[in-house]
This record gives C-alpha cells, structure tokens and sequence, in this order.
C-alpha cells in the first residue's frame, strides 16, 4: 500500500480537473494518481483500468516529480 502524498486541496483540484477535461487521454491519467493517493496498489490500479503497471507507475511518478498530467506532443 502507498502512503497519501496529495493534499486535500490537491485532490479536490484533481477531482475537478477530471470532470472539465474534454481530453479523455490527460483525463485517464488523473484516475491513477487520485487511486494511489487512496492506497490502491499500481496492479489493482492496472487491473481496474486496464492498463499495464508500468503505466500506472509512470503517471504516478511523473505527477509526483512534477505534476504533469498532459500529453507530449
């Protein structure tokens, strides 16, 4: 299990940021980070949103180091 590393304000913004996204690709990189803010392991996380684990880590560690949620281009 992981530990809570969003604040409540953090979550709160991500919540609404998911809601408002028009891009459903950035939107699908805020599930695991709000999910693993909630103690969700990164293969439950996988499994729920059927991705691989190395994803969820991915988009996990990349919010964390510098709360990127965008797409490259």
């Amino acid at each position: 299990m992981h530990a809570k590393f969003l604040t409540a304000e953090e979550r709160k913004d991500l919540r609404k940021m998911h809601h408002g996204e028009k891009n459903r690709r950035v939107a699908d990189r805020i599930k695991p980070v709000l999910m693993a803010d909630a103690g969700w392991s990164y293969r439950d996380i996988a499994e729920a949103l059927l991705l691989d684990d190395e994803t969820i880590s991915c988009h996990v560690r990349e919010y964390r180091s510098g709360k990127k949620l965008t797409l490259d281009v």
